[in-house]
């Protein structure tokens, strides 16, 4: 681990490990279980399979995979308006791992809404404007999480796909390369546009749901500020689970940390928890509701919790002690990310009283499907880094994949710098 500032300065695949590990395993493992219940699920009656009723009639898939999942996987959002729109051009270290990242957790999430809705056969409506119900708000996600995920996300992560096609092809699949380079060029100023505004329209979109529940869900969480209460807290986890898998996988990979790029990270992480609890507490003041933060019982525990794992990092975060230390960075940026999924999750589940003693609790195989639609993405995300330059890496790495791929591909030329060189 290296505490000298700026040692990031490429991306470089994880060389010499394998990836059918013991943990790659156990993630297939949990992934083919999840799948076999989840193909099970759609040819049979919900009750076995679900703790749904008619009173709690969205499960576990949409309140957590989508609700909760797709704020973990806003990375690419958060991180890219810090990069390009504020121009903090340190944070484009990272940005392969937010669009990585942001892709499978999305896609994860859409898996399970195909669960959700349990006829995806009929989704093909979506594709049919005549058939659009455009005064449901679910219209809204349904059309936004797709596109957002398999046409923005998805070219977003071609360069990535590209440069290693370029490194390792022939020199026929390089030129091919070279000519497609321009047009992506020219393509990407609008696709980056539309891989913003989409997320923040669905994200605040998944808010306005639960304004339709209107008594039923709790004062404390019932706002007309809830889409924008979850987009600001979609980002604060964005850029917290960012720097919790940056962290993780240079800790599992033996990666150098680069310092400044974490606390320009736990910085962002600071100032965007700190907007979003400040707006908070304006919209209970000036419902008459703050009382209610220490007199309801069980609810306010709930909301001093979730409250609590999002304040106490961002207050920290402001002493440049927290921000520029490793160990704290990776134990502050944990406790926003469970705040920031407890406060997504409970106004679905927990805030939520639909009708009087009714009580939802997800059965073993939802818990079990959601667990191997995760499992899903994190072996993906395994099989990414070790084939694909995700993770950033000093320029000794780069040097080192060079050799690597001179030795596995020898009909490659490239100059001292590693640059391929044309045939």
């Amino acid at each position: 681990m290296s505490s000298s500032s700026h040692v990031w300065q490429r991306a470089v695949p994880v060389l010499g490990v394998r990836v059918w590990t013991h943990s790659f395993r156990l993630l297939i493992g949990l992934a083919a279980l999840g799948t076999v219940l989840a193909a099970y699920r759609l040819v049979s009656p919900l009750g076995p399979l679900a703790g749904m009723s008619d009173a709690y009639a969205w499960g576990v898939w949409k309140t957590f995979n989508v609700m909760t999942l797709t704020a973990l996987g806003s990375g690419g959002l958060a991180v890219g308006l810090a990069a390009w729109v504020a121009n903090r051009h340190a944070l484009h270290n990272v940005m392969r791992i937010a669009l990585v990242t942001s892709f499978l957790f999305y896609a994860s999430g859409l898996m399970a809404l195909v669960i959700d809705v349990g006829r995806p056969w009929n989704f093909y409506n979506i594709l049919l404007p005549w058939r659009w119900n455009t005064h449901s708000l679910l219209f809204e996600v349904s059309l936004a999480m797709p596109v957002y995920c398999f046409v923005f996300l998805l070219f977003e992560n071609v360069p990535l796909i590209l440069e290693r096609w370029h490194y390792i092809g022939s020199p026929e699949t390089r030129a091919f390369i070279r000519r497609l380079d321009p047009y992506i060029r020219r393509l990407y100023p609008y696709m980056i546009a539309g891989a913003y505004l989409l997320p923040m329209g669905h994200q605040s979109s998944l808010g306005a749901l639960m304004m339709l529940a209107g008594t039923k869900l709790h004062p404390l969480w019932q706002t007309q500020w809830l889409p924008l209460l979850y987009l600001m807290q979609a980002v604060i986890c964005g850029f917290a689970l960012v720097t919790f898998i940056t962290m993780a996988s240079c800790l599992m990979w033996r990666r150098p940390l680069d310092t400044a790029v974490l606390a320009e990270l736990a910085n962002w992480t600071s100032w965007t928890s700190l907007a979003w609890i400040g707006l908070r507490a304006v919209d209970l003041l000036s419902r008459g509701v703050l009382a209610d933060t220490v007199t309801a019982g069980a609810y306010s525990l709930v909301f001093w919790t979730e409250t609590l794992l999002v304040a106490v990092p961002a207050v920290l975060f402001r002493i440049p002690r927290y921000r520029t230390t490793p160990q704290w960075i990776f134990r502050l940026v944990s406790l926003t990310i469970a705040g920031g999924m407890v406060y997504r999750f409970v106004p679905t589940t927990i805030a939520f009283s639909p009708v009087a003693e009714a009580r939802y609790f997800p059965a073993i195989p939802e818990l079990l499907m959601t667990v191997g639609g995760i499992a899903v993405a994190l072996a993906a995300y395994t099989v990414c880094v070790k084939r694909f330059a995700v993770i950033p890496s000093p320029l000794s790495m780069w040097r080192a994949m060079v050799v690597h791929d001179r030795r596995t591909y020898p009909h490659i030329s490239r100059d001292d710098d590693g640059n391929p060189i044309d045939d």
